[in-house]
């Protein structure tokens, strides 16, 4: 008779936790906010939304009667419940890290993967609906409506990694939907508990992930401040004012863990007290509370995780998960994907999780410890497993995935270490990689698991026709637990995804080197033969250079650029230059330049071409107008035109009385022009024009130079 007034009594404080009944009894009076985004619940005719804090920084939920009868479970209390939002928190030191997480592992991730191997083609394009309605009517292939909303979200999360500009959108249109109209709740109304049961499950998993999501990509959702505040209140207001006691479900008793084992009391209604969504909900308000500077939300959160880390017994265990039957293992790889979130959320405030003392006696790195024990040692489950023989049914998808036949606890037992691996998608590298805070202080003996190519490879070209493992199981790093990637969070909080650029790099350098060093050795043979020939070439080589040098002897070689021997000059401004406005493609810094060109001895003092820089590939050439309307110093130039084109052609001479001087070029022709205008005007017999020509030709570099730096390209 206890008993049942206690449930009773639990019932009625469920009923209150969701129904949002008012103090005095009454049904709180709907309304519209005056932004016309989200409905109003008042009692007593006060108007919050007037209240309502506007910044969405530190956004306040619209009552707290819940909250203030929010189980307390002084068994489970800790140091999370003291915690404090800082203000300005920041989950990233670096938001680029996430970036570069989802640009560089986004490859092996679809959403054709969790469509294909969940059989879901022909509703899948339903799935935001559904949701964004909360449809309780949608049971598809005759799942649970919480099955249902699991595989529409995960679809939704691998699209979203790979493309997260597009796959964001769902998830905008989603939660404004739900803050407009409010559909998610629970169908207190039906008398059928396994309804109410799904429906609380389905709402609190939603709740939850969506939470969490929001708050990690918050700078992704393009909202307006209207949106946010209208998005972030229902949200909060949800997490804080929901729990998952439900009329006629019982609670967990968190002092005594032995329900769970075999023999025990537990039955399913009591594990979803203090099981995944309890989890969900928690990680989803922490995130939030943190993101949005909401410190009732946060420590509302902090209460959901002390009732599921009391759960942990004084082995390590979580006794909850490790009492799913034959799919014990399956669930408890879930478990350190939770542990890191909470790891990395708690130490952006300074918090070390992983020394946080647990209620029977274990911390948390102690709880890491167990689990990579008993993947190992699965029979040590078996006190907990055995206690429910069959769980989640017969015609699991997995083993339809996999090929296997439904087996019970007692067989499952029977199984190989690497047999039960396969089934339940046990892989120590994913597990290690998804540790890795733990990894690193506890059990730096687990790092040699922790090996990215092997977890995270790519075969693109299976990528139509996916099945379990083929892709090294990266897409298990998505979406494992909640709609955020734990590995993707510890990776871009710790800014590892950088370093593991210049690691690969590194690695992808000597690869190449080992490779050649190998190419090396197996043309040793030829290498002698090779080296013969090589020499012939160069003495070849350096014959056909010697002779053609002997044609241009005013230039030397350098690799394979020649490059002017004779006495350069040196140009001195006198004047500024007078830029020209209209310029072919090919000519660059084109002005009027006026300044004193020396060599030597010998001076031109007045020396005021229009000059340009020719552009051409692997070639300094300056080109100067000596035509009749230019300055007299260029006479001697002139009276040397025709014959100059005759003897040389049009190349550095042109019918436009453009003359060029090249100083430095890898093309020949080019070479062998200015070595024709040099032997000419050497010849000339006209000490004048021969003088002129060296001055300008040695002083290319220095008129180019100025050019460049004094005229705008």
């Amino acid at each position: 008779m206890k008993k049942l007034l206690l449930l009773l009594t639990l019932s009625f404080f469920s009923i209150q936790t969701f129904a949002g009944s008012c103090p005095d009894g009454s049904d709180p009076v709907r309304s519209i906010s005056a932004d016309g985004t989200y409905f109003v619940f008042n009692c007593g005719g006060a108007n919050e939304a007037s209240s309502t804090n506007t910044d969405s920084s530190n956004t306040k939920s619209n009552s707290n009667q819940a909250y203030q009868s929010f189980p307390v479970h002084e068994f489970a209390k800790s140091p999370l419940r003291d915690l404090k939002v800082p203000e300005n928190w920041k989950l990233f030191k670096d938001p680029s890290e996430l970036d570069l997480f989802h640009e560089r592992f986004k490859g092996p991730v679809h959403e054709n993967q969790p469509i294909n191997s969940w059989k879901m083609q022909n509703y899948v394009d339903d799935c935001e609906r559904a949701i964004s309605e909360f449809d309780q009517n949608f049971l598809l292939l005759e799942e649970e409506l919480s099955t249902s909303f699991i595989r529409c979200a995960t679809v939704f999360t691998h699209r979203h990694f790979r493309d997260r500009a597009e796959g964001i959108k769902t998830f905008e249109r989603i939660l404004l939907s739900w803050a407009k109209t409010k559909p998610v709740i629970y169908a207190a109304n039906s008398n059928d508990e396994n309804i109410v049961g799904n429906q609380a499950y389905a709402a609190s998993m939603l709740m939850g992930d969506f939470a969490s999501f929001y708050a990690v990509y918050y700078d992704d959702f393009d909202f307006t401040q209207e949106q946010r505040q209208s998005v972030e209140r229902y949200l909060s207001d949800w997490l804080i004012n929901h729990d998952l006691t439900l009329p006629g479900f019982p609670i967990c008793n968190l002092t005594n863990i032995n329900q769970f084992k075999v023999g025990g009391t537990n039955r399913g209604g009591t594990a979803n007290y203090c099981g995944s969504n309890r989890w969900r909900m928690g990680i989803g308000a922490v995130y939030l509370g943190l993101r949005t500077g909401n410190q009732e939300l946060f420590t509302a959160g902090n209460r959901h995780i002390e009732i599921n880390l009391a759960t942990i017994d004084k082995d390590g265990i979580n006794a909850v998960w490790a009492g799913k039957g034959a799919y014990a293992l399956s669930y408890l790889r879930q478990f350190p994907e939770v542990l890191t979130l909470l790891a990395v959320a708690y130490e952006s405030i300074g918090y070390d999780f992983y020394e946080h003392q647990l209620p029977h006696g274990k911390k948390i790195h102690e709880a890491y410890e167990a689990l990579f024990d008993f993947i190992y040692h699965p029979e040590k489950l078996n006190k907990y497993a055995h206690g429910s023989r069959y769980y989640g049914g017969k015609g699991n998808i997995l083993d339809d995935v996999k090929g296997f036949a439904v087996i019970d606890v007692y067989e499952f037992d029977k199984l190989p270490l690497s047999e039960k691996w396969n089934r339940e998608m046990i892989s120590p590298e994913i597990l290690a990689a998804e540790s890795k805070g733990y990894v690193i202080r506890y059990r730096p003996d687990l790092m040699d698991k922790i090996e990215y190519k092997k977890t995270w490879g790519y075969n693109p070209n299976k990528q139509a026709e996916w099945k379990w493992g083929e892709y090294g199981q990266w897409e298990e790093h998505v979406s494992r637990f909640v709609n955020i990637s734990g590995l993707a969070i510890y990776e871009a909080f710790n800014q590892n995804v950088s370093k593991l650029i210049i690691q690969d790099q590194i690695e992808l350098e000597i690869e190449l080197a080992i490779k050649q060093k190998k190419v090396e050795q197996e043309q040793e043979e030829n290498r002698l033969r090779l080296k013969k020939n090589a020499e012939a070439i160069k003495a070849k080589k350096a014959q056909e250079q010697e002779q053609l040098l002997a044609e241009i002897p005013i230039y030397d070689m350098n690799d394979e650029t020649l490059i002017l021997n004779i006495a350069l000059a040196d140009f001195t401004e006198t004047s500024p230059p007078k830029e020209q406005s209209k310029n072919a493609g090919w000519e660059r810094h084109k002005a009027e330049i006026s300044g004193e060109l020396s060599i030597g001895s010998f001076k031109v003092p007045e020396f005021r071409p229009l000059a340009f820089k020719y552009i051409l590939y692997n070639e300094s050439r300056l080109s100067i107008n000596v035509g009749d309307l230019n300055a007299p110093e260029f006479n001697p130039f002139k009276r040397h035109r025709t014959s100059l084109q005759k003897e040389c052609g049009l190349e550095l001479m042109n019918e436009y009385d453009w003359m060029s001087f090249v100083s430095k070029t890898t093309n020949m022709k080019s070479a062998k022009n200015q070595q024709c205008h040099y032997d000419y005007f050497k010849d000339a017999n006209d000490e004048e024009a021969w003088k002129l020509f060296q001055a300008v030709l040695g002083g290319t570099d220095s008129i180019l130079h100025y050019l460049q730096n004094k005229v705008a390209p």
